[in-house]
């Protein structure tokens, strides 16, 4: 299949180039347009004619959405909105994937998990607000026009190239810091809340498997939402425990005040029964190798089209 990619610059959108080529599929390479202008991506949609489009491009980091609001929802909620309207305007219209967010769930406690499909969405910030909007909008065009459409709540997802504004990167470049003798100890928040992380390479494999399905009539039209996940959890002190043990080096800790959050729940874990019902996937790649990944690129930097918000 011939799939456009937007945000193909930023994090996921570079492995899911990667794992489509890998699959036999070709990437096809729009100019740099912003997806926050639906005239530019109408003409590139057209010029391209995609059999598939996995749309990306999204303010995807938090306290990003929070300092700016109407960015997030510009980019986020109304950068789908061209998309979507490109495609319907195409005939026949390509499959779409949107990646969202399982932060539509809010902050579940503990006898909601694991959380599922049918769990309650209660956003809380103002990038799971414009997450939640997203999936409505794709779920009204799907149903409208009779797209061939799915929207995925993706959990944490990890791996090499990704900004050091999160937390597994975050962590990595603190504890090299050590490593090389420019720091004595590690500034940290909450290291025992658990979370449900997945390598971004078995993330976009699903990604490719659910395109291939919106294809192939496995995956019904109508915008369903399906979880993306691990369904396990791990708490954050055993990541930074890991990334210590690959660099040979026992930091003393440092509660910084800055880095906790006082209204993180204690776990989030997903259930991707539903998505493994459907494609057959699981993701295989264990923790440890994710995190010897991390640890092995910092030294070389980032490895690395319709572009808005590449922050993946």
């Amino acid at each position: 299949m011939r799939v456009l990619v937007t945000g193909v610059t930023g994090f996921v959108g570079g492995w899911m180039a990667k794992a489509l080529r890998r699959a036999g599929h070709e990437v096809l390479a729009p100019d740099r347009v912003d997806v926050t202008d639906g005239d530019a991506v109408t003409d590139e949609m057209r010029r391209l004619g995609p059999d598939a489009v996995a749309h990306l491009a999204a303010v995807a980091f938090a306290p990003d959405a929070g300092a700016d609001p109407l960015r997030a929802f510009g980019v986020t909620l109304g950068g789908t909105i061209n998309v979507l309207e490109a495609v319907r305007l195409m005939d026949p219209p390509p499959a779409v994937l949107v990646s969202g967010s399982s932060e539509v769930y809010g902050s579940p406690r503990p006898a909601d998990l694991p959380l599922t499909e049918r769990s309650p969405l209660r956003p809380r910030t103002a990038y799971a607000l414009s997450k939640a909007a997203q999936e409505g909008v794709c779920q009204a065009y799907a149903a409208r026009h009779g797209l061939r459409l799915v929207v995925t709540r993706s959990f944490n997802h990890v791996g090499p190239d990704q900004r050091g504004v999160f937390v597994v990167p975050a962590l990595a470049e603190r504890v090299r810091a050590v490593a090389a003798g420019d720091a004595h100890d590690i500034p940290v928040g909450n290291l025992d809340v658990r979370r449900d992380l997945t390598d971004v390479r078995d993330v976009v494999g699903g990604y490719v498997g659910l395109l291939s399905g919106l294809l192939d009539g496995r995956i019904p039209p109508g915008g369903i939402c399906l979880n993306v996940c691990s369904g396990r959890s791990v708490a954050i002190r055993f990541v930074l425990e890991e990334l210590c043990r690959l660099a040979a080096v026992e930091p003393r800790v440092r509660v910084e005040t800055s880095l906790v959050r006082t209204d993180d729940p204690p776990e989030i874990r997903g259930d991707g029964s539903e998505l493994e019902r459907l494609t057959g996937w699981r993701p295989t790649t264990t923790l440890e190798t994710t995190l010897a990944d991390v640890w092995a690129s910092l030294d070389r930097g980032p490895a690395n089209g319709l572009t808005a918000a590449t922050r993946h």
